[in-house]
């Protein structure tokens, strides 16, 4: 699907909930084709948080497009992001997402390049900065 281009209603995009709860995803890259990216659409509950992670292959851009302030941490630090803010994510530097909030908080998250899908996360654990093997 190089050429051309394809155009999806984002209302009809599976939102597709995480097992056990927390955020919610929309994979618009999969909806259009997208064969060079990942792009997804994320809602934050509060409390909600992603996992601590880096990545082998993939750079990752995140916007918060509603919601802020919102926070992510990225190496520890706490990084404040407002509603309109962007933030780009070497594959190598550990972050996430968590929403400490009273209210419900929606991001656009892009990478590139697409990896090899949820193999190329790395989860880490926070306390420790050790990897945690997969299950």
């Amino acid at each position: 699907m190089a050429d051309g281009y394809t155009k999806a209603n984002g209302e009809d995009i599976e939102l597709r909930e995480r097992k056990g709860g927390g955020p919610a995803s929309r994979d618009v890259s999969g909806a259009v084709g997208a064969e060079s990216m990942t792009l997804r659409t994320w809602t934050f509950h509060p409390g909600d948080q992603m996992a601590y992670h880096r990545h082998q292959e993939q750079e990752e851009i995140y916007a918060l497009l509603s919601g802020g302030p919102q926070e992510m941490l990225i190496e520890g630090d706490v990084v404040v992001v407002n509603d309109g803010d962007w933030v780009r994510v070497g594959k190598s530097t550990v972050r996430r997402i968590q929403n400490n909030s009273d209210r419900d908080a929606s991001w656009l998250i892009v990478g590139a390049p697409p990896g090899t899908g949820i193999t190329d996360g790395i989860r880490i654990d926070p306390e420790t900065g050790q990897e945690i093997p997969r299950t």
